[in-house]
């Protein structure tokens, strides 16, 4: 049997090629290594990319650790998009300026528009491959924006393969996400000491497990052209305040529930951004 490393299939992706200004990560050797893809479906397979979305810090360390973290954990490509234009800080009244500076529908086509071209690349050379597998996953205002692209992306009818979010939900103002499990595996998590009310506190995500339970109940699901089944989970993790996955605001313990989310997080990804 032909065996291929997933490092033969076409496997970089140009940020000059991209729709946007972005960070593109790729996966450490040892990671390709360990996600393989194995026979002549490597031949014809664009490496997963998943989308990282940042904090209101905007692209700084920790989420550039995060895409890291993630491209070495699912194989796929971490693809993280500059919605500041270059800004970020460390000032928490300065990062609140740069978030309500953000013009959010605005953002939601630019980043609706990205994940189109990931999924299909503008390049004629790659009609041989099929489309690409998309995901995102992003923290706080990334969270949000995560669950705004899956719902934006399904009314396209280009769905993404996989939606994570934390602690973080878009305002109905600019979009509906009850619909996501429908079309995209999501899942979504939450602090259980969060005090942010209405974005990402415990009342919040109650409200948004029970809506997506509804319509998994009413509408069933298409997740990834049939090959998985529904999926769609709200984890609510015990202790944690906002943003318990930022490391350097040091609310990380080593074994406890940040490892547990990057976990989840990992295998969710990596069950549905893969080639079966």
């Amino acid at each position: 049997m032909l065996r291929r490393a997933f490092s033969t299939a076409k496997d970089s992706i140009a940020p000059a090629s991209l729709p946007m200004p972005c960070v593109v990560i790729p996966p450490h050797p040892a990671a390709l290594e360990r996600h393989a893809l194995h026979g002549a479906v490597a031949e014809s397979t664009l490496r997963p990319a998943v989308v990282v979305l940042q904090e209101w810090w905007g692209i700084n360390e920790t989420i550039r650790a995060h895409a890291q973290r993630v491209a070495n954990g699912t194989g796929a490509i971490a693809v993280v998009p500059d919605l500041y234009n270059g800004k970020s800080t460390a000032d928490e009244e300065e990062a609140k300026h740069l978030m309500d500076n953000l013009d959010w529908p605005d953002a939601l086509g630019k980043l609706s528009n990205l994940a189109l071209q990931l999924q299909r690349p503008q390049d004629d050379d790659l009609r041989i491959y099929k489309n690409r597998k998309v995901g995102t996953l992003g923290f706080c205002m990334g969270g949000a924006l995560s669950l705004a692209v899956a719902a934006r992306m399904a009314e396209l009818k280009s769905p993404l393969n996989a939606c994570a979010a934390f602690y973080g939900t878009p305002p109905k103002s600019l979009i509906d996400i009850s619909k996501i499990p429908a079309t995209t595996p999501v899942q979504a998590h939450f602090g259980e000491k969060d005090s942010h009310l209405g974005f990402s506190d415990v009342k919040t995500a109650h409200r948004l497990a029970k809506t997506w339970d509804l319509t998994v109940k009413q509408l069933g699901g298409i997740h990834a052209h049939g090959i998985h089944s529904l999926e769609s989970n709200v984890f609510v993790h015990s202790g944690m305040e906002h943003a318990f996955m930022n490391e350097s605001a040091g609310k990380h313990v080593f074994g406890g529930e940040v490892d547990k989310a990057w976990e989840k997080v990992f295998a969710f990804l990596t069950e549905h951004l893969k080639t079966v």
